[in-house]
């Protein structure tokens, strides 16, 4: 399969599932409290740092090595059942003492359900990664938009019918079975899941450091939610939580689909010998044309977007979005840094990059929400966020022998098309009275005006983009034609 149809199906799926994914969070936000939705965030915070020793046996492994043989994959199996059966062990067990820590009872139940569903999904996402490995993204678009879907129509009928909280964690048993046996009945090759521990120094060979990276990432994450639920209360963690996913839309709609084939292209390009620094650069390119528009676009218009999104109740969420959808700006690079640098065999450079930024950020934020709070929270982004692509980006560098000018001609083009974007947005909040808090047909006009500014400035400034908006008209024409 070409790059292109693989980016075609993945991009699809990927939009599906973030329909779905963003109608039940819609959905969800008006019918359960803050206070509801943070209890299962602290909980979803806990599993992420739960959940990365199993990154120990990354299914990654099998995607990167050259010449994958069937030990290799039951291996992989064997080690992530390891792990997993550990982890379910930790949580059912520490889940009392943790749900103290928090001084909230009703993590209890939903950690232990959700240690059964660790075991289940095990299934899918064995079948799934050679799925990727071997481009068959048509498969992956199945499964993924049969779990979507279950997850999100279960969560919100379990939500009407009072399940609170645990409608998440149930809806999350619902999603691993369906997409568990559908992975199987695409792909019943029950030979995989035969134990073996044969390769076991190979895949921990790999998996040593991708899983302690992952693992300093995942705690990384969760670290304001933790601490805005202990220090403040589950209600905050569900406010920057809700920030967080509203900030990272651009990302999902922009990139979703992008990143699940990009680490396989990379790979079989980096096996061929392929020039992998004129594709870093050019994806670079194409990114930051979209990513930087939408995310200013985001900032200026964050007020309709929370009401749109998540309802009236979650107003508080606005400024929270304005702040971190500026500090993302400097992400331009993070979908693409462990793709390439997983494809070049860097899994210790990502490692010794983690060390560094991990700590500081995990500092500064601490510090930010003990000293100002939730907002506190928010404002140290400014900081991390820009600290975190400096260094990631010097690895980068010197891996691919990418210059900072080169950086910069790069993304040249795509910072004017972002500043004319901006500009209709800005002067529909100006003309308002310096006021973000829009109303619907401000929303809308400002909108328009936003997205007459980056069509301009792609024309304005013959971005790669333009090129790629031309074959897309192209092709359009040619099938009503055909039609």
């Amino acid at each position: 399969m070409s790059v292109k149809r693989a980016l075609l199906l993945s991009t699809g799926d990927r939009y599906i599932v973030i329909g779905f994914n963003f109608a039940t969070i819609a959905a969800v936000s008006r019918i359960l409290t803050p206070e509801e939705i943070g209890i299962s965030v602290i909980c979803l915070a806990i599993l992420g740092i739960a959940l990365s020793a199993r990154e120990f046996a990354s299914s990654s492994f099998m995607i990167q090595r050259p010449v994958l043989s069937r030990e290799d994959i039951r291996g992989t199996f064997s080690m992530m059942l390891a792990l997993t059966a550990a982890i379910a062990a930790f949580l059912v067990t520490a889940a009392p003492a943790l749900a103290s820590s928090f001084h909230e009872e009703k993590l209890v139940p939903y950690l232990r359900l959700v240690s059964v569903c660790l075991f289940i999904e095990l299934v899918p996402i064995q079948i799934i990664t050679l799925m990727r490995r071997e481009m068959a993204f048509g498969k992956v678009a199945v499964i993924n938009f049969a779990g979507a879907a279950t997850g999100g129509l279960s969560t919100i009928a379990l939500a009407l019918a009072g399940f609170s909280y645990m409608s998440f964690a149930w809806a999350w048993l619902a999603s691993s079975a369906v997409t568990a046996l559908l992975a199987l009945s695409l792909r019943p090759d029950f030979w995989m899941f035969r134990p073996t521990y044969k390769q076991w120094r190979r895949i921990a060979a790999f998996g040593g450091y991708n899983g302690a990276m992952v693992f300093l990432y995942r705690a990384y994450e969760a670290l304001p939610l933790l601490l805005l639920g202990r220090v403040l209360s589950p209600h905050a963690a569900a406010l920057f939580s809700r920030g967080l996913t509203v900030c990272q839309t651009p990302d999902k709609l922009i990139l979703g689909g992008a990143m699940s084939v990009v680490l396989p292209a990379f790979a079989a390009s980096a096996r061929q010998g392929g020039d992998l620094k004129r594709s870093y650069l050019h994806a670079l390119e194409i990114i930051t044309g979209l990513h930087w528009p939408a995310l200013l676009a985001l900032a200026a218009l964050s007020y309709p977007t929370v009401d749109i999104l998540l309802g009236h109740q979650w107003r508080q969420v606005a400024p929270l979005v304005q702040v971190m959808a500026l500090a993302s700006l400097f992400t331009f690079s993070f979908e693409l840094n462990n793709p390439v640098m997983t494809a070049m065999g860097s899994i210790r450079d990502m490692f010794v990059r983690s060390l560094i930024v991990i700590p500081v950020s995990a500092v500064i934020m601490t510090a930010a929400v003990l000293l100002a709070g939730l907002m506190g929270a928010a404002l140290s982004l400014m900081v991390i966020v820009p600290f975190q692509a400096f260094v990631s980006l010097g690895f980068v560098r010197r891996r691919l022998s990418v210059g900072w000018d080169e950086i910069a001609v790069a993304v040249r083009k795509s910072s004017i098309v972002a500043a004319l974007t901006t500009l209709g947005s800005l002067a529909t909040v100006i003309a308002g009275g310096f006021r973000f808090d829009l109303s619907p047909g401000q929303a809308i006009f400002a909108g328009g005006l936003a997205a007459a500014g980056w069509l301009a400035g792609v024309f304005m400034t013959r971005h790669p983009l333009f090129d790629e908006i031309v074959n897309a008209g192209r092709t359009f024409r040619d099938a009503v034609a055909a039609a």
